[in-house]
């Protein structure tokens, strides 16, 4: 059989770069292409059907690969040997979300951990202090002072969660018909509420700094870096203090980048997973699409010093830590299929797309 000679990688934004992308695969004889999504569900969808055979590199976040993708056998392991002396070098204070990389009984390692952050809501401090969000988390929207103050990041997997949360459900447990109809409700009077829905954050980010809204839901240290970074220190990622998952009121994500087991898996998979891991392509990718986001190999001194002073303030260095640790790990949401129609039925109704 012939050698395989294309890199296909379906990921969140950032992975798809060209330039990233033709940086490895020069002087190697080969082409790369990627396709960038918003939803988790959605890419696994596409992984778990026919179109596996299409794809060689999934980045998606972390419970899909441990829950899903490899006990359908829709990934494979990758060489522990090779790849375990990376994890070795990662931010040690966030090694517990690392495990999500692993097989449920640890005997396989099954990708690679690369960004990572809370992803909650964001405000404008000059409007609405940051203590008041982290007190008041998801149920801000509950404010009648705050109608049309605010916006939606139209992320549905995190707006599923997050809205869950605003009920006082634990969108990690199954809901019953009651906690269905308060799903629906606070879902109603979410994108009733809502100035903007977009799935643009840097349009968020402008209404935020404009003052047009005072903060927006669903967005995180990712979403609001670009913002900080252009000078907008009063932009900023917030964290709820407490909430219904176990006595967490936000969420953290973890991308892992996992090769798929299809009949005609690219020889060159595993060394794009080392490419990414590697300081230079770490710390591009913690800015890439200009943004500025955590990276677990920021536990490298080499990549933790490619940050400037400017940089670390956007992905609020200083409070990452109290932030993660308030936040539950994002896991598998058991009754999406119940609460996605109605996600999108509420934004109907509010008159979104």
């Amino acid at each position: 059989m012939a050698r395989k000679t294309d890199l296909n990688i379906l990921c969140w934004e950032g992975y798809e770069d060209p330039e990233l992308l033709n940086t490895f695969t020069e002087g190697r004889g080969i082409t790369a292409r990627g396709d960038s999504f918003l939803s988790d569900a959605v890419a696994v969808d596409r992984i778990l059907s026919d179109e596996r055979q299409d794809w060689d590199i999934l980045n998606v976040n972390n419970p899909f690969v441990r829950e899903v993708l490899y006990p359908n056998g829709a990934i494979r392991p990758i060489d522990k040997t090779r790849f375990e002396p990376y994890f070795e070098r990662m931010l040690p204070q966030f090694s517990h979300i690392y495990q999500w990389a692993y097989s449920r009984d640890g005997d396989e390692l099954l990708g690679v951990c690369q960004r990572f952050g809370p992803f909650n809501l964001v405000v404008n401090t000059d409007r609405m202090a940051a203590a008041t969000a982290e007190q008041h988390g998801f149920a801000l929207p509950e404010d009648a002072s705050l109608n049309k103050r605010y916006g939606i990041l139209s992320y549905d997997d995190f707006n599923v969660m997050h809205i869950c949360i605003g009920a006082g459900l634990n969108p990690f447990e199954p809901q019953d018909t009651d906690a269905l109809s308060r799903f629906g409700d606070m879902a109603r009077r979410w994108f009733k509420g809502a100035s903007i829905v977009t799935g643009d954050h840097l349009v968020l980010n402008d209404a935020l700094v404009r003052g047009d809204i005072d903060f927006y839901l669903s967005g995180g240290v990712y979403t609001a870096s670009p913002a900080r970074l252009a000078g907008h220190r009063n932009i900023r990622a917030v964290t709820p203090e407490s909430g219904p998952i176990g006595g967490k009121g936000g969420v953290v994500f973890m991308e892992i980048t996992s090769i798929i087991d299809n009949l005609a898996a690219s020889p060159d998979a595993e060394d794009f997973l080392e490419y990414l891991v590697s300081p230079e392509v770490a710390t591009r990718m913690a800015f890439a699409e200009g943004t500025c986001n955590p990276v677990t190999q920021m536990g490298d001194p080499k990549v933790f010093a490619a940050f400037s002073a400017t940089q670390l303030d956007a992905i609020q260095w200083e409070t990452l830590e109290e932030d993660v640790g308030r936040s539950a790990e994002y896991a598998i949401i058991p009754s999406y299929a119940a609460l996605l129609p109605m996600l999108k039925a509420a934004k109907q109704e509010g008159g979104w797309r």
